[in-house]
């Protein structure tokens, strides 16, 4: 995820592109609905965050429900998803939006039902 606007005078936040799982999700500006929010705001409520790119697809039905959000970063290019655990880490990281990736990290944290096995 690069390029989101920090709204502070250095310009956009370095190093979201390189963060992977464990890593602390750094504060920035960013545009989901309106005016710029800041990001450890929006990520305050309870579960798991799915932090969409602007240009990604949207993740499958089967990772959304009540312990899911899921959040378009309209301030991001590109096409990558980050899973943002309730701790405020990264879970899940991935360039493009790999659904069976991700249900299986959201399925490890009980955030979505275990996926049925795959041939």
């Amino acid at each position: 995820m690069t390029q989101v606007s920090a709204g502070r005078a250095e310009g956009p936040v370095d190093g979201l592109d390189v963060l992977g799982p464990g890593d602390r999700l750094p504060d920035a500006a960013v545009n989901v609905v309106g005016p710029p929010q800041r990001l450890h705001g929006l990520l305050a409520g309870p579960g798991v965050h799915l932090l969409l790119q602007r240009d990604a697809d949207p993740p499958p039905d089967t990772v959304t429900g009540p312990h899911v959000a899921v959040l378009r970063l309209m301030n991001s290019p590109g096409r990558g998803l980050v899973a943002v655990r309730p701790d405020g880490h990264v879970g899940f990281r991935c360039g493009t939006v790999d659904p069976a990736g991700l249900t299986d990290s959201l399925a490890l944290i009980g955030a979505v039902a275990s996926p049925v096995s795959r041939p």
